[in-house]
């Protein structure tokens, strides 16, 4: 028999409690009476009401109890205080069209709250057991059943499991659950914005003072960001799923699963840690099957809290020959195995589990010496033997009121997979559920897990309670291939005592990961070294960031950098108020146009704006010079370390993730896609980017450089042709492209000398590499540097003349886009809208939008937007820099075609805006 390891189960699993109930059933029941208790459960999602806790005399016992209680309001479980008050119709939605402090009381945190719900309940037969977990309680859980108090939890992202055998056995099939939510022992007033201001709400993270900091494990972004208005309630609330289950005399608290690849990646030894709980000693059958091949394994389990691992050298399955990899995105495939274990005796399943996990290798480092001379271990990531250069985004939070169901959460991860990112940094953990890592591990995007840590303000006060929370989200998560690596917190050191702490527990449960002690910079015996955070966080010129990733600057990995990023036109109508529209101001501000005061806040953006392409007339033309603005500064976030990877010396580009990519609220900054996840420049800048096989134009010195980030030699040629604003192609080149070996890139010319001999102060480049993976082609607009004084003249362009022509294929919208005229078409921007109402179907995945074209060029879009949208019928909108609407032709089959008429009016009489 398999021996069973008790000190080990300690490291693992899910802390139980219980008010003394725990392990209270023995036994005893016949075998038929034993085989009826299946393992069963569900999610407690309807029937809760809510009330604030403050001012009340109900009690605990008075509310989980069948007795008439009155005041008590319809709640949303998961969710917060706030969404349920927005639901039940007392506050208008605070994101759109309002400030949201002036709309929602900040006396909402000031209070605890009280949850209550009635739940059937099975008839419990002889040996079977019940349980009740909480996924996430933010801050302070009080949990009571029929009358008994039951268990605490404490930390936002700590689970809590109670067994509530005894009590649901008298239960008489309806449980009474009620909650109290316990409010934070520390907060701010609220942070307020000021458009005049040119800060973010004060100028400070965190609040006034940043104390919401000590609280320790929460939502602590709510007390205002320079990306995130004050949220009233500070999210409290019980914003994860509840639950509850039934299992035989033996639980299994928990299932983790480690898979160790070969350095050849032929071979894959996996190994099965099985944290066991039960209520006394016993004889089971530990059965399961991997990838469809079946085992079983006899073991004793004593009385209480133990563990059972299972490897290779007992159960053949294990060993898993050829495996199938999980792969980051654009790399192969990310492939889950999937494992399914029980436990059972006597024909009895006490309880089962399915995990899915991935194997890969990943090596976390590369030596490259520093500027003081010595080689260091530097952060370079490899997965499966190949060398990743990290292209990813920072995650603030997944949505400002806690709003993230399964789908919209999928789609927000699908969209960084669509943008060709390969990495998610989950800054400062703020958005760990396990429905985020299962997203990441679908689409293979890895993830950097932050903890709780910020130097906005103090440390958490209660470091116990801050490693508690850690340790159940290592065990919780530790099985998703996903995440990379786990790190203490943001920007600087978190206190020693959570550095070790943090240091011990993976060391404990998850050694395979590195750890980093911040984003910031690694200490210890065996750090990590060569990547720091630090912006631009706001616009620079494209140059700018190519001058910082060029091979000559420490570090080489650089894991937050950003820039303003505004959204379409529509989307700005719907987050502020009409009477704003034209008029900057503080509704403005609370939609972080201030940033965190770089380019001198909104007002010196807007500036700027007007500087590089031309005065801001109304809002349809600050749109659209705003696309402009967001396309060339992100794009070059990416293009620049791409350009300098691989061979490059002394210190070749590593990584690079860009502040932000998902927004947690409307916003004009640090985003790839809006809150209502329409993607806008910024989303096809990112994409355009990261292909893996690129061709890219260096901002500063204007090489051609070709980019490989797969594993084969890419060869072929590199078409270049320049073209003045009239669109007259004035020169043009072929550049062979001999041989880019993988995860390198290599200069094959440069037009530098062709833009310094053009005529005017604006030329179009267009470059096309055509070889190894097919067709890649890019386009850029660029300043003659003989006569740099920005992008003014493309106001004085003539209009572009396209064709645009739209048809239905399945569940998808095909577009064709030719240009028809001689002026370059640019930046024409697609929208597939609902005829009958006006409104954009979102989220509207585009194959390439932001299209730039030369006469005669055409390109191919593919739009999905799913079958009840096409059953209904769709339209097509179209828009751009400057368009030719006389000399254009659009039609449609079985689709609307039409200008966006509203987002093209760019020339009014007199300037509207800021007046």
């Amino acid at each position: 028999m398999t021996e069973v390891n008790r000190r080990r189960f300690l490291s693992g699993g899910i802390a139980v409690a219980g008010g003394g109930v725990l392990g209270a059933f023995g036994l005893s029941g016949t075998a038929g009476a034993a085989s009826e208790a299946r393992p069963g459960g569900g999610e407690i999602s309807r029937g809760w009401t809510f009330v604030a806790a403050d001012g009340t005399a109900m009690s605990g016992k008075t509310l989980s109890s069948a007795a008439e209680v009155a005041g008590l309001k319809p709640a949303v479980v998961p969710g917060t205080p706030l969404t349920s008050m927005i639901a039940n119709g007392e506050y208008p939605d605070p994101l759109y069209g309002h400030i949201v402090t002036d709309t929602v009381p900040d006396t909402l945190k000031d209070t605890g709250y009280w949850y209550r719900v009635a739940f059937r309940v099975p008839k419990l037969v002889p040996g079977q057991r019940f349980w009740l977990q909480f996924d996430g309680i933010n801050y302070l859980g009080t949990v009571w059943l029929n009358g008994v108090e039951v268990g605490t939890v404490e930390g936002a992202f700590k689970r809590a499991v109670f067994e509530v055998t005894d009590i649901v056995a008298k239960a008489d099939g309806v449980a009474w659950l009620a909650v109290l939510v316990g409010k934070l022992d520390y907060t701010d007033p609220p942070a307020l914005p000021s458009y005049a201001s040119g800060v973010t709400r004060g100028g400070r993270n965190g609040g006034p003072t940043g104390i919401t900091l000590k609280n320790g494990p929460t939502f602590f972004c709510t007390a205002g960001w320079d990306w995130l208005p004050t949220i009233p309630d500070r999210d409290l609330g019980i914003w994860r799923p509840v639950t509850w289950r039934t299992t035989g005399p033996v639980r299994l608290a928990d299932v983790h699963v480690t898979s160790t690849l070969s350095a050849d990646l032929r071979t894959a030894e996996v190994a099965v840690e099985l944290a066991l709980d039960s209520a006394a000693g016993k004889s089971v059958t530990v059965k399961g099957s991997l990838d469809g091949r079946g085992f079983h394994r006899e073991v004793v389990v004593p009385a209480g809290a133990s563990s059972v691992v299972l490897t290779s050298k007992e159960i053949g399955c294990l060993r898993l020959d050829r495996p199938k990899l999980w792969w980051p995105n654009g790399y192969g495939e990310p492939y889950r195995y999937q494992l399914t274990v029980g436990v059972e005796s006597g024909g009895q399943v006490h309880d089962e589990r399915t995990v899915e996990f991935g194997v890969r290798r990943i090596e976390y480092t590369r030596p490259i010496q520093s500027p003081s001379g010595e080689v260091s271990d530097c952060l370079a990531i490899t997965v499966n033997n190949q060398p990743i250069l990290v292209m990813g985004g920072n995650w603030g939070l997944d949505e400002a009121l806690k709003r993230i169901p399964r789908e919209r959460l999928r789609a927000q991860v699908r969209l960084h997979r669509d943008a060709n990112l390969n990495l998610i940094r989950n800054w400062n953990g703020q958005s760990s559920t396990e429905e985020f890592f299962a997203a990441c591990d679908e689409y293979g995007i890895l993830v950097w897990q932050d903890f709780f840590c910020s130097t906005e303000g103090p440390a958490a006060e209660n470091v116990d309670r801050d490693l508690a929370n850690i340790r159940d989200c290592i065990v919780r998560f530790r099985n998703h291939p996903s995440i990379l690596l786990w790190c203490g917190g943001n920007e600087g050191p978190p206190p020693q005592p959570l550095v070790d702490g943090l240091d011990a527990l993976v060391a404990e449960l998850d050694p395979q990961r590195v750890v980093l002690t911040s984003s910031a910079g690694d200490t210890g015996p065996h750090a990590v070294d060569g990547y720091r955070s630090g912006g631009p966080y706001h616009w620079v010129p494209p140059a700018r960031h190519f001058e910082l990733s060029d091979g000559t600057q420490w570090p080489p990995f650089h894991n937050e950098v950003g820039s303003y990023s505004i959204p379409t036109l529509e989307f700005m109508r719907k987050m502020l108020p009409e009477s704003s529209w034209e008029r900057p101001d503080d509704f403005w501000a609370d939609r972080d146009v201030n940033g965190n005061g770089g380019n001198g806040g909104g007002a010196g953006y807007l500036r700027l704006t007007a500087e590089r392409y031309g005065e801001i007339r109304n809002l349809p033309d600050f749109a659209r010079k705003s696309q402009m603005m967001n396309y060339e500064c992100i794009k070059a976030i990416y293009e620049a370390p791409v350009a300098f990877m691989g061979s490059v010396r002394p210190y070749p580009r590593t990584g690079v993730i860009m502040w932000m990519t998902n927004p947690a609220q409307p916003s004009f900054v640090w985003q790839m896609y809006s809150h209502d996840l329409e993607a806008h420049s910024s989303f096809y800048a990112v994409q355009h980017a990261c292909r893996r096989v690129n061709v890219i134009l260096d901002g500063r010195r204007l090489d051609v450089v070709v980019a490989n980030h797969t594993a084969a030699v890419v060869r072929g040629v590199v078409e270049v042709g320049l073209y003045g604003l009239d669109g007259v192609e004035f020169a043009r080149a072929s550049l062979p492209v001999s041989g880019v070996a993988g995860a390198d890139r290599a200069v094959v010319g440069s037009v530098a000398s062709l833009v310094k001999g053009a005529s005017a102060e604006v030329v179009f480049v267009r470059l096309v590499f055509r070889g190894t993976g097919g067709v890649v082609r890019n386009f850029y607009w660029v300043e003659n540097p003989a006569r740099a004084v920005g992008f003014a003249g493309l106001d004085r362009m003539a209009g572009a003349a396209v064709s645009v022509a739209g048809r239905v294929e399945g569940e998808e919208v095909v577009v064709e886009v030719r240009n028809v005229g001689r002026v370059v078409a640019l930046m024409v921007h697609l929208q597939v809208y609902d005829p009958r109402t006006g409104e954009r179907v979102l989220p509207g995945v585009f194959s390439d939008n932001y299209l730039n074209l030369v006469g005669g060029e055409a390109v191919s879009v593919r739009v999905r937007v799913g079958r009840e949208f096409v059953r209904r019928g769709v339209g097509v909108r179209v828009d751009g820099w400057r368009i030719d609407q006389e000399g254009s032709r659009l039609r449609g089959d079985g689709v609307a075609v039409t200008f966006n008429r509203e987002a093209l009016g760019v020339w009014p009489g007199v300037s509207t805006f800021g007046r």
